[in-house]
């Protein structure tokens, strides 16, 4: 906390209470500089003098609602993509949506909500994979009543929702004869959604932790819950209530699927787990505590997400890691890079060859396979130190200061946990200790980064 006269430490910790208390977002508690500057801004919009000001705006009858909506879609990380996370969409496509259509062909009626939906890419990506879903399976689409409801917490992603206009970033896992099918250029940067798919989605203003309250959040029941990157920003107890209040929206046999990077795992006997190739998912159980049929995944390849293989035994990968060391370190990536791939089609969840790719996936300057690995990492070991490490660094590199924050933190919790001269796993050699040491001089002097990049070693 900077102590600075517009922030002065008893006014701060009221203003941080009173954000945690709204929205929920403790990852804001240990975060005061970007919580200064982001308030700080608003503040001067207003000519608000200090954070006391700031507050008492915020508690006035008449516009204290409008600035709350305001403050929350800017302290809000909405940053995300179609189809992201190709694992969770295969199953989607192969598995989830298929036994849905099945479940509801009496009704017709599928209810699917999208948590935190932020610019609207992940309800409209699951428009699209129902459709063509529906359509393979010989239904016409105008005899379904397919509801999909996306919320979040800001008013400003939610405008960008309804307009369903799309940079090309956010469009980057799409191959250009998918785009032209779905999407209708309207300038030279941006692309609209085909109005058949917009017309499935509806957006609301919605705050999560509305679910801990009676009757609060929407009703459902729905078929399908995604809340993939939000529970994140949360305290523990508070995400497996919120997790509890979603399960208790779902259907008998209805969905729940979480990101890759949730804070909790286990909701029994709430929520039965389900082990997806790839991916892991959640499931309602039936009335009375009755076991769901087993599930299994359709043998067919999902057409617009990358397949994923069935996890077998997970072996020990010390010979083939330190081959892929050798290969790469004498100039060869991309053929090392092949090898990773190769051994990761027999053996989808080792953790040290996700890593492996990951940092060869970076230094060969494919940032997106390089993210996607490294939250693979962290997803299948969930107190592995150096993969945030390396996940922290390419989004600072990359401009998400606010995200490589967050990992940098659970990075710094994980590493104090450990014995200060225990190495870390896929650290070469690096102690806890010592990561401890170069978070601090990267905290106390601008030369600090150099240090902390050589632990961060990427090939090139």
């Amino acid at each position: 906390m900077s102590g600075s006269v517009a922030f002065p430490p008893v006014g701060f910790r009221r203003l941080v209470n009173a954000v945690t208390r709204r929205t929920g977002l403790h990852y804001y508690v240990d975060k005061a500089d970007l919580l200064e500057e982001v308030v700080g801004a608003r503040m001067r919009l207003h000519g608000c003098l200090t954070c006391h000001d700031y507050l008492a705006l915020l508690a006035d009858a008449e516009r204290g609602d409008a600035e709350w909506r305001e403050l929350e879609s800017v302290i809000t990380i909405g940053e995300t993509f179609f189809f992201r996370y190709a694992e969770q969409f295969a199953a989607l496509e192969r598995t989830i949506l298929p036994r849905l259509i099945r479940k509801a062909q009496a009704t017709r009626h599928l209810r699917i909500w999208s948590v935190g939906c932020a610019n609207g890419a992940e309800p409209y990506s699951i428009a699209i994979v129902l459709t063509r879903l529906l359509e393979e399976a010989a239904e016409k689409l105008a005899d379904w009543r397919i509801d999909i409801l996306g919320t979040d917490i800001s008013t400003r992603a939610l405008d960008q929702a309804r307009e369903a206009a799309f940079s090309a970033w956010s469009l980057r896992d799409i191959a250009p004869t998918q785009r032209a099918e779905w999407f209708t250029p309207v300038s030279a940067r941006l692309w609209r959604l085909h109005e058949g798919y917009r017309r499935m989605v509806t957006f609301r203003y919605s705050n999560i932790l509305d679910l801990l309250r009676p009757d609060g959040g929407p009703a459902g029941p729905f078929d399908l819950i995604l809340c993939r990157n939000v529970l994140i920003y949360f305290a523990q107890a508070q995400a497996v209530g919120l997790v509890h209040a979603m399960a208790g929206r779902l259907v008998p046999e209805g969905w729940l699927l979480l990101g890759h990077s949730e804070p909790v795992s286990d909701f029994r006997p709430f929520l039965e787990t389900v082990r997806l190739p790839g991916t892991l998912a959640f499931r309602a159980p039936l009335p009375g505590g009755v076991q769901a049929a087993p599930v299994a995944a359709q043998p067919q390849p999902a057409r617009h997400v990358p397949r994923a293989a069935v996890p077998v035994a997970l072996p020990d990968s010390t010979p083939i890691a330190a081959a892929i060391r050798r290969v790469a370190d004498g100039g060869h990536v991309v053929r090392a890079i092949q090898m990773c791939r190769d051994h990761l089609a027999r053996h989808p969840v080792d953790v040290r060859i996700h890593f492996l790719f990951a940092v060869l996936a970076w230094g060969n300057g494919n940032l997106l396979q390089a993210e996607e690995s490294f939250r693979r990492v962290i997803y299948l070991c969930r107190d592995h130190v150096m993969a945030r490490c390396y996940l922290a660094r390419l989004l600072e590199d990359a401009g998400g200061h606010a995200q490589a924050a967050r990992i940098r933190a659970q990075m710094t919790e994980l590493a104090s946990r450990c014995p200060p001269d225990a190495p870390l796993p896929d650290g070469d050699g690096l102690t806890a200790g010592g990561l401890l040491r170069l978070v601090r001089q990267l905290d106390e002097s601008p030369r600090a980064p150099v240090a902390l990049a050589r632990a961060q070693r990427v090939p090139s």
